[in-house]
């Protein structure tokens, strides 16, 4: 059960300031979320096969593919460091 105390320590830990109202409101509100949570506990669901997405979804990402550039050397040429017609910058992943 959440309690005025709970959400009087939340309000602090947020830097939140509450009224004798608000923290009422807030604390009955609370309690309702967490009790509905519990509910969901006790609902049976070894049936229902695991999902990661609650819709369908596809893949939405395009094939890469290189584009030739004719003017390499330009823009290469505002790069700290370039090497083999690419940009070099400093590894980020171990290997």
């Amino acid at each position: 059960m959440i309690t005025k105390e709970t959400i009087r320590n939340l309000a602090i830990l947020s830097r939140l300031e509450f009224t004798e109202d608000e923290l009422a409101k807030y604390t009955q509100s609370m309690d309702d979320i967490f009790n509905y949570a519990n509910l969901l506990k006790n609902i049976e669901t070894s049936h229902v096969a695991p999902s990661s997405h609650a819709i369908p979804i596809q893949n939405v990402f395009r094939e890469d593919f290189v584009i030739p550039y004719e003017n390499i050397d330009k823009i290469l040429s505002n790069a700290p460091e370039a090497e083999a017609h690419s940009f070099v910058v400093p590894q980020i992943l171990a290997d």
